[in-house]
C-alpha cells in the first residue's frame, strides 16, 4: 500500500496535488529546485497549502525540500508535474537517488517516459522503477497567492494511464489502488494522441497572438479566444486527428471540444463557472500552450499521420506558424516517432510491440 508520495513541481499543479494528497492522508514531500525557492518557502513558512475553487481545504505536506536526494528517498510514488521542456532536467535530477520499486508518474505524460528512460539508460540507472504517463493533467488550476491554489473543476481521481513498457501498467495500477482510480490505455501512444490540449490550445493561442501580446497578464484564453472562426479551425484539427486515431486502431476519447462547448454555453454549464473565471492565461506566446502542445502531442500526431500516409494540413500549418513565432522547429524537433527512436521503416504494429 502506498503511503509516501513525492510531488515534483512547485507550480500550480504541484501545489494542488501536494495539497490534495496531503488532505487525503498521504505522507507528501513537495520538491523542486532553487529556482522555486520562493514558492517552496511560502508553503514551508505557512505550514500548509490552501485549496480554493472547486476543491476546498487545507493540505499539509510532511516535507518541502529542494534536495533531490531527500525528496526521492523512501518515496513509493513520484508524481512529476512539470512542463515537458523540463522532463530531461527532472530525470537527470532524480536519477542518482532512485530506489527499487518506485513508481514514477508523469502527469500529463506527453511521451515524457521516453525522455526519462533515455536519461536513465545514459546514466546507467540500475534501480528497478516504473515509468507511467497519464493522459491529460491532474486538474486545471492556478496559483492564486503564496501557498494557495485555485482549482477550476471538482476533484476527479479517475483517468487513463499507460506505462512504458505497457506490460508494467497492470502492476502500477494495482499498486496505485487507493491513491487514484486510473484505468489502462493500450500504450503511451494512446494517451498522447488523445491529448485534449492539442485541440484546445494550439489554434486558439496562435489566432489570439495579437490580443495576447496586447493584454499580457489580463488575457484569458477561455474567455476571449473561441470565436466562430477559431472554433472552425479547431474542429478541422479535431477531424484530422480523429482520422489518425482511427487509422492507429484506437478510439477517440470523449469529446475533444467538450470544454470549449461548455464555456460557450455557460448558462447551461454552471459547473465550469470557476474554471471560466479563474483559469486565465497564457500571458505570452513563449508559453507551454505552444511549446508543449505543439512539440509533444501536435508533433507526434503529425509524425504518425505521415507514417500512415495521411495528411493533417491544418495542424501542420499551425505548427509551422507556432514555430515561426517562437523560433522552434516543432514539426521536426518535437516528440515525433523518429525522434523517439522509431525510424521511418518501422510500421506502427512493429512499434507497438516495443512499447
Amino acid at each position: 500500500m502506498i503511503e509516501k508520495i513525492t510531488v515534483i513541481g512547485a507550480g500550480s499543479t504541484g501545489h494542488a496535488v501536494a495539497g490534495v494528497m496531503s488532505m487525503r492522508g498521504f505522507q507528501v514531500t513537495l520538491h523542486d529546485d532553487e529556482r522555486f525557492q520562493k514558492e517552496l518557502d511560502a508553503v514551508r513558512e505557512l505550514g500548509f497549502i490552501q485549496l480554493r475553487g472547486k476543491i476546498r481545504g487545507v493540505g499539509t505536506p510532511a516535507k518541502v525540500t529542494t534536495d533531490p536526494a531527500e525528496a526521492v528517498r523512501g518515496a513509493q510514488a513520484i508524481f512529476v508535474h512539470v512542463p515537458s521542456d523540463r522532463h530531461e532536467e527532472i530525470a537527470r535530477r532524480i536519477a542518482p537517488y532512485l530506489e527499487d520499486g518506485q513508481h514514477i508518474l508523469i502527469i500529463p505524460g506527453n511521451l515524457g517516459a521516453f525522455i526519462f528512460r533515455k536519461v536513465f539508460d545514459e546514466l546507467g540507472v540500475t534501480a528497478k522503477v516504473t515509468l507511467t504517463e497519464k493522459e491529460g493533467n491532474f486538474c486545471p488550476c492556478r496559483l492564486s497567492a503564496p501557498a494557495e491554489v485555485t482549482v477550476g473543476l471538482p476533484l476527479n481521481l479517475k483517468g487513463k494511464v499507460a506505462s512504458l513498457p505497457a506490460s508494467d501498467t497492470e502492476r502500477v495500477l494495482k499498486d496505485l489502488e487507493g491513491v487514484v482510480e486510473y484505468t489502462a490505455n493500450r500504450n503511451v501512444f494512446e494517451g498522447v494522441i488523445n491529448a485534449g490540449n492539442v485541440i484546445n490550445h494550439i489554434a486558439s493561442t496562435i489566432l489570439s497572438a495579437a490580443e495576447i501580446e496586447h493584454k499580457g497578464d489580463k488575457y484569458s484564453l477561455f474567455k476571449y479566444a473561441f470565436t466562430p472562426s477559431v472554433v472552425h479551425c479547431i474542429e478541422k484539427i479535431a477531424a484530422e486527428r480523429k482520422a489518425v486515431i482511427e487509422a492507429m486502431g484506437m478510439e477517440v476519447h470523449g469529446q475533444p471540444t467538450g470544454m470549449i462547448n461548455k464555456v460557450l454555453h455557460l448558462e447551461e454549464h454552471p459547473e465550469v463557472h470557476t474554471f471560466y473565471e479563474y483559469m486565465d492565461g497564457p500571458y505570452a506566446l513563449n508559453h507551454r500552450y505552444l511549446h508543449e502542445d505543439c512539440g509533444c502531442g501536435g508533433a507526434f500526431a503529425l509524425s504518425v499521420a505521415k507514417r500512415l500516409g495521411l495528411e493533417m494540413p491544418v495542424l501542420e500549418s499551425f505548427l509551422g506558424v507556432a514555430g515561426a513565432i517562437n523560433d522552434r522547429d516543432y514539426i521536426h524537433g518535437g516528440r515525433t516517432l523518429e525522434n523517439l527512436g522509431f525510424p521511418a521503416g518501422m510500421t506502427l504494429e512493429e512499434i507497438y510491440q516495443k512499447i
